[in-house]
């Protein structure tokens, strides 16, 4: 298959596959608050979703990388998940949506990742640029918060989980769409137990550990914008449409800095680029904490460029740099299970209490994540000066 191909196959992919993602993550919250559960109830189940990646991003990273096919992972897991999604519209109560949504959560977690993995490593042996095709994941994401919140304005709240439902049957179909492996591996690897101590040491006791929490800090700040942003807007007199484009906004400053990250990462490096991405969380969720006018908001929402793409971008480079290939996979599946499992689940689950408490300004708590995982990025800049990172060969 030609680079041309290959871009085209899968920039159309990442088109379709986080549509669901695009109704989900700003209108969920809208779904289960017009189920009648509680703030409390809100953050457990949007923190669950968040949380059961711990054990389903690694778990199925690992198996691709045992048996050499991540992507039969990508697609058996769309597929299953899918199947919770179309399930969980027909629960009732609080305990019955809990249950299905975490079943949900679990299956996906691993399909996203697996795919970035994929994406990252099939571009570098393309000579592609990986952000100019990540960035339709990006404009997949803005598309389904657009359409979704125009078509809130028109039919009843309670209607939002067959949006995320129909929505991620296009996640499905992506994944029947993506090209094969260009390097596939034909036989499943047996790990020995030194290579696994090795393994080990390098996941969680080196270099890439300080790097991996510092970006997983960045991406767990946005919890209280991923679990109350809507509520908190909708308590601000904006409308759900004005909402829709609040996060448009956020997506094209993202889409904005994918489309030159190959540029952004040669000039930069990943260590600095994580720097300026948490330094950008930073003046954004403190802003956010004291913003309460709708011509603010922009703006806020444009610093996403900064506290989530610089970050991501940072990490994924950063991984393809300096992680064994043997390795790639269970990197990514580790990021997801720290960033977007414990980490963020935990962040999302601190924010429902704090914005009972303080509303708007609980996004403080989330400017002070960003001032740790700063500390830590300036450490790693520090302890890796030349701030190049060298191929693995």
């Amino acid at each position: 298959m030609t680079a041309r191909l290959f871009g085209i196959r899968f920039s159309t992919c990442y088109a379709l596959m986080m549509l669901g993602s695009g109704v989900q993550l700003p209108f969920l919250p809208l779904w289960l608050h017009a189920r009648g559960l509680s703030v409390a109830e809100i953050a457990t189940v949007v923190a669950g979703m968040m949380a059961v990646r711990v054990l389903g991003a690694p778990l199925f990273a690992y198996a691709a990388d045992a048996s050499g096919n991540r992507l039969r992972v990508i697609r058996s897991c769309s597929v299953a998940a899918l199947i919770a999604y179309i399930i969980l519209p027909f629960t009732q109560d609080f305990n019955q949506i809990l249950i299905v949504a975490l079943l949900a959560g679990f299956l996906f977690a691993p399909v996203f990742p697996l795919t970035e993995g994929f994406s990252v490593d099939a571009s570098a042996h393309h000579g592609l640029d990986y952000g100019r095709i990540r960035l339709w994941a990006s404009l997949s994401f803005l598309t389904g918060s657009m359409v979704s919140g125009a078509l809130l304005t028109q039919i009843s709240a309670l209607d939002t989980a067959w949006l995320i439902a129909g929505a991620q049957s296009f996640s499905v179909l992506a994944t029947f769409l993506l090209p094969q492996d260009p390097v596939p591996r034909d036989e499943p690897h047996h790990t020995t137990a030194l290579e696994f101590g090795a393994a080990f040491k390098f996941l969680f006791m080196s270099r890439f550990t300080v790097f991996l929490f510092a970006a997983s800090l960045a991406n767990a700040s946005h919890g209280m914008m991923y679990s109350f942003s809507t509520v908190h807007w909708t308590s601000l007199g904006i409308g759900t449409l004005t909402i829709g484009i609040l996060w448009a906004c956020a997506v094209l400053a993202e889409v904005g800095l994918f489309a030159f990250s190959n540029r952004v990462i040669e000039k930069v490096g990943p260590p600095l680029l994580l720097c300026i991405g948490l330094g950008g969380g930073l003046v954004r969720w403190t802003g956010m904490a004291f913003a309460d006018r709708v011509w603010e908001m922009p703006f806020l929402q444009a610093l996403h460029a900064v506290s989530f793409a610089s970050a991501h971008l940072a990490l994924m480079h950063f991984i393809r740099l300096n992680v064994p290939a043997s390795l790639r996979n269970t990197a990514q599946g580790l990021y997801a299970a720290l960033a977007g499992g414990v980490l963020l689940s935990s962040a999302t689950w601190i924010s429902g209490p704090l914005y009972a408490a303080f509303g708007g300004k609980a996004y403080l708590a989330m400017a002070m994540l960003c001032l740790f995982g700063l500390g830590l990025a300036i450490g790693y800049a520090n302890l890796n000066p030349t701030n190049q990172a060298k191929a693995d060969t």
